[in-house]
């Protein structure tokens, strides 16, 4: 529970880093199935990034062009990732049913 706390912290603060200031549209959000997809992406991202950090390179620019990478991969644009993670923090009950699909999902990756 203490991990989930800790990424969805992860997770909001990064909704709320904007390079540009992109209005999300309110009420708009991804699909379920396919935010959880993203967000395994995402939390897959972020321990890479730790794990280079901790090694002495600065992964700033790397994390920057890792989420535009997954965001093209999805296709999908930064706004609808930020009015997707608005909308579902403010509905905690299914956010916290989504991360707890993508723990199973990265439960699979690592078996």
């Amino acid at each position: 529970m203490k991990f989930i706390g800790c990424l969805l912290i992860l997770i909001l603060t990064f909704a709320a880093c904007k390079e540009k200031q992109v209005k999300a549209y309110s009420g708009y959000h991804l699909p379920r199935n396919k935010m959880i997809t993203i967000l395994t992406d995402i939390v897959l991202a972020e321990g890479n990034e730790k794990v280079l950090h901790k090694y002495g390179y600065n992964t700033k620019i790397l994390i920057d062009s890792t989420y535009q990478f997954i965001y093209k991969k999805q296709n999908i644009e930064k706004w609808q990732m930020d009015s997707s993670v608005k909308y579902y923090s403010s509905h905690p009950n299914d956010f916290t049913k989504m991360m707890d699909e993508v723990i199973e999902n990265l439960n699979r990756l690592e078996n």
